[in-house]
């Protein structure tokens, strides 16, 4: 981020052009507010401080151009910039819509190289930003992101697999880089929760994506009396793909949130990926 910033401040560029998966892309928007308002990168972690800044100085950002090369966390679509402080193995998160850029693109075709463990990570970065948002749906907004949701982990829930035994098949990353777009979109519209917040203090230990497949199933059961209505749509989903048995759509409180959460290990396993 420093290096970034050093070298926004050194050009003055009329803009930023950023490549690269969604951990470039949360540098490039940091440092760019590093570069352009100044100050420590401390003062800008939360909700809105950019906006803030901003507001009182009257300064303007440089716009960021972001081209997505991977399918996962959707920086290129979103107002969250995650940077890990390496000194205390701690992600923190800046969140404010100034910071979404104006302009980006994502040719799905470009995933075709991710190793089928980074095609896992992503994927399941995407399928905790569907869930997590909607676990923590309001009755207002239930509705709407229910639809982008249940898409995306359905999407998730078809062509993972696919992609991790055939990565160049561009139908099945097409699909991935899909999912995790409507994941970004869902980011947009509400926050994520406990699998979410959890992971941030895990990263010296666990990729991202590995530590929210791995805490997903558990929250699940600790969320379960309060989602009964997300849990019983995706018992249905989860019935559809073989993840699960026909009788779970069937249960209720405790138990159903159990038989989601063994139905998102089941995902894991099929994939390889570590499911405890």
């Amino acid at each position: 981020v420093f290096r970034i910033a050093e070298a926004i401040l050194a050009s003055r560029p009329d803009s930023v052009l950023v490549a690269s998966g969604g951990s470039g892309i949360d540098a490039a928007k940091a440092a760019i507010v590093l570069a352009d308002l100044e100050g420590d990168l401390e003062d800008y972690f939360g909700v809105g401080k950019v906006t803030e800044k901003m507001s009182k100085t009257k300064k303007t950002l440089t716009p960021c151009l972001a081209l997505q090369t991977a399918s996962g966390s959707s920086a290129h679509l979103t107002k969250y910039s995650n940077i890990t402080d390496f000194q205390i193995s701690q992600k923190k998160l800046i969140i404010d819509p100034a910071i979404v850029p104006p302009k980006c693109l994502f040719d799905y075709c470009l995933t075709q190289t991710m190793s089928p463990d980074f095609t896992c990570d992503g994927a399941f970065d995407g399928l905790a930003h569907c869930l997590e948002v909607y676990y923590g749906a309001s009755r207002e907004s239930l509705d709407k992101i229910e639809e982008v949701a249940l898409t995306g982990i359905e999407l998730i829930l078809v062509w993972l697999e696919t992609a991790v035994i055939d990565p160049v098949n561009l139908e099945a990353r097409e699909a991935l880089g899909l999912a995790t777009d409507l994941g970004g979109y869902a980011i947009m519209m509400s926050g994520t929760n406990g699998a979410h917040l959890t992971s941030f203090s895990l990263v010296d230990i666990l990729s991202h994506g590995r530590a929210c497949a791995l805490l997903n199933p558990y929250y699940t059961v600790f969320f379960a009396p309060a989602i009964q209505h997300q849990l019983h749509r995706l018992a249905e989903l989860f019935t559809k793909y073989g993840l699960i048995s026909s009788e779970s759509s069937s249960l209720e409180g405790r138990e159903l949130g159990v038989a989601v959460a063994k139905g998102l290990i089941t995902l894991s396993k099929k994939v390889d990926f570590p499911a405890s």
